[in-house]
């Protein structure tokens, strides 16, 4: 390239502003800006459905949530709930919006210097670095964990350090300072503290450039990056001294070596995995790169092919573009494996590092196009990259009705269902895991301390029953019958409601014996002490169903794909309230709650055979008996 063109492009470069301190400063502040004040506009307020109530409960006073325990996020999360600004929920959601700006400041850098890597025009790299995070950030799947309670956000941030310390070390290579490798080693043990799952992801990725340091710097770098790690891994002390202390969350009660390891391992999920997801493996991966595809768009996907390509055909780039292809195969392939749940806000927190990825190998491929236009046209070149940057932008007003939660408030909303409206010292037997956090967030801010709730299927948890039975004596006889016989009995239902009042949240694993102690009662059903008449079926199911359609029209539309899962569990409790009364004979009234649910889901092809059976028979014709067991879902 002649002196004449470099000075040229140079000259370019200024004239919009990208010399060397914009560069190092204006830059990355846009990188990062730009996408933070799109995630603190749609924030939550008041927490979401998933985990996020157990997680806004964590951050009350140093928790422990379900399993691993998430240490390090219960740290942050009760540190970010000493701020003065809104509820524990906002603040805890903060964080997350926070955790992801440093995630896109990271990954800004690294994109960065990968690309610099390619010794491009200059200002390219810098245009296409900032258009590449943006690209980035604006995905649902990054916007997603950025606005509410959980944890995937700040283990985002944990990763693209590492990643952008890695980086480091392959841009500065050979060299004998490894300073690099001892921050990403203590992030690595911070992030094994918060994620170990996706933290453990990172070692493929990690391996060549890790072999490459250790056998440059021999045993004293290896011994120095193993105390670096160590030191963040010792986050986990955490568990144990928390669950001695009496948290109000403790799940798992980590005080001893054996439930330590039993909540650290998440042995409680590992059935939940490999052959034990029915989707057949090939149709998983599928699911996954569509996901990614929808994303990012499927013009973003092939131009990732051919960045693949570049980064490992480009001698000075094949280093670290192998490292990016490792990080990016072993996300896919590990979501792949989990079983991938479309729409799902969790599954999309595990593709994180992969959609990165595929934005910044796309940025490789118009790096290399825009490189050689500006052999011949440097400022055609630059602007092109401006308008590129640009063009990353305008999916962000179509994205963001899909995933604010700046207005969500079902959960607000289901609270005074799940909660408020029950009457003093009642006593919640729940088998929603949703119902089970939900409550938790709500009682972490002090809201009805008098309700007590027994989580069904987290009574296999080490020390679950025992707590219970110890903080509430009336348990104990229905406690006692559940580990004996592994299912709630009548009997000690009926005594515990003679004493307060009980309400039971339908599931599949309800036996049809207990029916007879129950009456609806909103969301719940309500054991009556003596059993429950036809009549009294019938009495209590107009206050009910009363109450449901209060609800429903608080709630009002439902439009948003991010009310996607209220609209599930409002489905969920209109079918459960459906099937038990139709199995007590109402059918009219079970017929009632099937027609709202069509009007939730009308494609549903199970609730129009629903509807049909319990149709009245034409007139003249005497009904004949109902068969439930093609609408029971045991099977759930």
């Amino acid at each position: 390239m002649s002196a004449s063109a470099s000075h040229s492009m140079h000259d370019a470069a200024e004239a919009v502003g990208l010399d060397s301190k914009a560069r190092r400063v204006l830059a990355p502040a846009l990188a990062v800006a730009v996408p933070l004040v799109a995630y603190l506009a749609t924030v939550s307020s008041s927490g979401y459905w998933l985990d996020a109530g157990e997680l806004v409960a964590q951050g009350r006073d140093f928790g422990i949530s379900h399993p691993p325990g998430h240490p390090l996020f219960g740290m942050l999360a009760t540190a970010a709930g000493l701020l003065p600004l809104g509820s524990l929920a906002f603040r805890v959601a903060l964080l997350s919006a926070g955790c992801v700006g440093l995630a896109c400041f990271f990954f800004y850098r690294a994109a960065r210097r990968t690309l610099d890597t390619m010794r491009l025009a200059p200002g390219l790299a810098g245009v296409l670095a900032v258009a590449t995070t943006w690209l980035t950030a604006g995905t649902t799947g990054w916007w997603l964990q950025a606005v509410r309670p959980e944890v995937y956000a700040l283990q985002a941030a944990l990763v693209f350090f590492i990643i952008d310390r890695l980086t480091a070390l392959e841009a500065a290579a050979p060299t004998r300072d490894h300073r690099p490798l001892y921050a990403a080693s203590l992030a690595f043990g911070l992030a094994l503290a918060n994620h170990h799952f996706l933290a453990l992801l990172l070692l493929p990725a990690a391996a060549p450039t890790l072999a490459r340091a250790m056998l440059g710097g021999g045993r004293r770098t290896l011994l120095r990056a193993v105390g670096f790690g160590a030191l963040g891994l010792s986050t986990y002390l955490y568990l144990p001294l928390r669950a001695a202390s009496g948290a109000f969350q403790r799940f798992g009660s980590p005080d001893s070596a054996e439930r330590f390891w039993w909540v650290v391992s998440a042995q409680a999920f590992q059935k939940n995995t490999g052959s034990g997801v029915p989707a057949p493996v090939g149709e998983r991966f599928a699911d996954v790169l569509v996901q990614l595809a929808l994303d990012l768009s499927p013009l973003t996907v092939i131009l990732a092919i051919g960045g693949i390509y570049v980064g490992l055909r480009v001698r000075a780039t094949r280093r670290i573009g192998l490292l990016w292809l490792l990080l990016l195969s072993t996300h896919i392939a590990a979501r792949a494996w989990l079983g991938f749940v479309r729409h799902n806000p969790d599954a999309l927190g595990y593709l994180m590092p992969a959609s990165g990825t595929i934005a910044l190998f796309a940025a490789l491929l118009v790096g290399v196009l825009l490189h050689a236009v500006a052999q011949r046209a440097p400022r055609v070149a630059i602007v092109a990259g401006l308008v590129a940057a640009g063009l990353t932008l305008l999916p962000l007003p179509r994205v963001a009705p899909d995933v604010t939660l700046a207005t969500f408030r079902a959960g607000d909303a289901f609270d005074d269902v799940l909660l408020r409206e029950l009457p003093p010292r009642a006593v919640v037997l729940a088998h929603e895991p949703q119902t089970i956090f939900r409550i938790a967030g709500a009682q972490s801010i002090g809201e009805r301390p008098d309700v007590v709730v027994v989580p069904i299927p987290l009574l296999p948890y080490p020390e679950m029953v025992a707590d219970l039975a110890e903080d509430d004596p009336t348990l104990r006889d229905l406690l006692r019958a559940h580990l004996l016989d592994g299912a709630i009995g009548a009997a000690p239902l009926e005594s515990l409601a003679a004493e307060r009042p009980v309400f039971l949240e339908m599931d599949p694993r309800v036996g049809e014996a207990l029916h007879a102690s129950l009456v609806p009662a909103g969301h719940y059903h309500r054991a009556l002490a003596d059993g429950a008449t036809d009549t009294d079926v019938a009495e209590h199911e107009v206050e009910s169903r009363a109450r449901l359609d209060r609800l429903r029209q608080r709630l009002g539309a439902l439009d948003s794909a991010i009310d996607g899962e209220t609209r599930s569990r409002l489905l969920w409790e209109r079918y459960q309230h459906a099937l038990f009364l139709a199995g007590r004979g109402q059918r009219e009234a079970a017929l009632a709650h099937v027609e709202v649910g069509r009007e939730l889901n009308p494609d549903e092809p199970l609730l129009a055979a629903f509807a049909q059976a319990l149709a009245p028979p034409p007139e003249g014709e005497e009904p004949q008996p109902l068969d439930l067991t093609p609408f029971r879902l045991d099977a759930l």
